[in-house]
């Protein structure tokens, strides 16, 4: 409550003379940070019997993910990003001959990423869009963890508000696919299709 208290007051404390910079030649430095919560199905091949085995997972993450980006024309930025996700699960078996259990693993990834604001410059508030393609790795486990490969693509829309003519706060809804392939023991491959919420602060620096 107290965060909350102090995030209005420095909200209301900066909304003089807000707009936001969106011109050509401004860099844009801030990120986002999102918590998702969604189940998946997946299948262990094991490289020796060949046995396959279907596993239903619950998974909860939290994700932080810095970016910075160059406008390349008025409204449309291009920049790199990368993200840092912690993620803990519960298992159940479907199929074969498996128990459940929960694990935790930690993952990075990086890649480019396109936003294009939709209004008016001069206005106190946006509509954007952004498109992310981000690939990375992934270590599971605590004790001789396992260790993989991981890519993928997402879209989000939603509204910036500026606090001024540097500083936006922006609140992000949309779509997001993602691949993981592990390595180690087991060829283990699965796909993630899912909803996705993020919040974030942006900051705008001209040259």
């Amino acid at each position: 409550m107290k965060t909350f208290k102090l995030f209005i007051a420095i909200a209301l404390l900066f909304t003089i003379n807000s707009f936001g910079q969106l011109d050509k030649k401004t860099w844009l430095v801030g990120g986002t940070g999102s918590f998702d919560s969604y189940k998946e199905n997946y299948t262990y091949v094991f490289t020796g019997t060949g046995e396959n085995i279907e596993i239903e997972r619950s998974i909860k993450e939290i994700e932080f993910s810095p970016k910075v980006g160059y406008f390349v024309i008025d409204k449309l930025a291009l920049g790199v990003g990368i993200s840092y996700i912690s993620e803990k699960s519960e298992s159940k078996t479907i199929s074969g001959n498996a128990s459940g259990g929960s694990s935790k693993s930690h993952s990075f990834y990086v890649g480019p990423f396109a936003r294009y604001y939709f209004l008016n410059k001069e206005k106190p508030y946006n509509i954007l869009a952004e498109a992310n393609y981000q690939f990375g790795s992934i270590s599971q486990g605590s004790v001789d963890p396992s260790k993989g490969n991981l890519s993928r693509f997402s879209i989000l829309v939603g509204p910036e508000i500026y606090f001024n003519s540097s500083v936006g706060m922006n609140f992000l809804v949309g779509y997001t696919n993602s691949n993981r392939v592990m390595d180690k023991n087991i060829d283990v491959s699965n796909s993630t299709r899912g909803f996705q919420v993020a919040v974030g602060f942006q900051i705008y620096l001209q040259k």
